[in-house]
């Protein structure tokens, strides 16, 4: 862990403490207790970490979904707009690239630790102006011509729109698209997935596990057959980046904006910078 890692652990703490304005007991002995868990954790990986925050907010707050209201705001907010988005995609000179693009963009959508803040819509807008740092799109394209199955992870409920938008594009054949097992963040579930009507394009499955990422050690031994069998790979958001970087899948395709410093050194670029490339050797931290 970072020490940028570590503050950014305690901004989560902190947004949820003013969220739900637990009584002065509650608060302080969640407070304390994620102290205890970080000072004792300094080679836990980060999503593994974000994990059991979450564990010890939805136990001590007595929430189980903890951003329930949120993910069903964002969902509605971008059906409500689906046409436009559509046309938008189906009227770009490459319709592929737009949807790709946009699917990156969506990633935008985080109630965790690196909230957005405004307008929802108009940054997406904003933001789809602004060019891909690493952009590996063409040889995305291309794999996914090649590929017999493609496993596509989800990140958060609201990005989950453009994820459908970019599938229903794709028109893969053999696509599985995978959630998370249980609430955590805003991040997708089945629920969610089944309320946005991705199972109309693609096979939907969930991983098993809690965890705002994915973490293949703690997966479902049916998750695991799915990415092990899988010709391809399309990892979306930070947090399944942080999970997989490390992993040996051979045809692997991160889609994330880099939403912290270290990992835009990782990655080569600033924080902020929106990416599509094909895995490679990182050092997780």
């Amino acid at each position: 862990m970072k020490t940028e890692c570590y503050f950014c652990h305690q901004k989560t703490l902190q947004k949820l403490i003013k969220k739900f304005s637990p009584d002065e007991k509650t608060a302080l002995d969640f407070v304390f207790s994620v102290h205890d868990l970080l000072g004792k954790s300094q080679d836990v990986m980060n999503p593994e970490l974000a994990t059991y925050i979450h564990r010890i907010a939805r136990e001590q707050l007595s929430v189980a979904d903890l951003y329930a209201e949120e993910k069903e705001t964002a969902n509605a907010l971008l059906l409500s707009d689906k046409e436009f988005w559509r046309s938008f995609i189906d009227n770009q000179d490459d319709p592929f690239a737009a949807a790709a693009k946009l699917a990156v963009v969506g990633n935008i959508i985080d109630y965790g630790a690196h909230s957005l803040k405004g307008d929802l819509l108009e940054q997406i807008k904003s933001l789809y102006e602004n060019p891909l740092r690493v952009n590996e799109t063409a040889e995305l394209k291309e794999a996914l011509s090649k590929a017999s199955s493609v496993l596509y992870l989800g990140d958060n409920a609201g990005e989950v729109f453009f994820d459908k938008l970019f599938i229903q594009t794709i028109k893969h054949p053999n696509m599985t698209f995978a959630t998370r097992g249980v609430p955590v963040i805003n991040d997708i579930t089945q629920q969610d997935a089944y309320a946005m009507g991705i199972d109309q394009y693609c096979k939907v499955i969930d991983n098993g596990y809690d965890a705002p990422s994915t973490l293949l050690e703690h997966c479902s031994e049916s998750f695991l057959e799915a990415y092990h069998s899988a010709d391809l790979i399309i990892s979306k958001g930070q947090g399944n980046f942080e999970g997989l970087m490390g992993a040996r899948h051979p045809n692997t395709y991160f889609m994330l904006i880099a939403k912290c410093a270290p990992i835009g050194e990782l990655l080569g670029v600033e924080s902020g910078s929106m990416i599509i490339r094909k895995g490679g050797d990182f050092e997780a931290f």
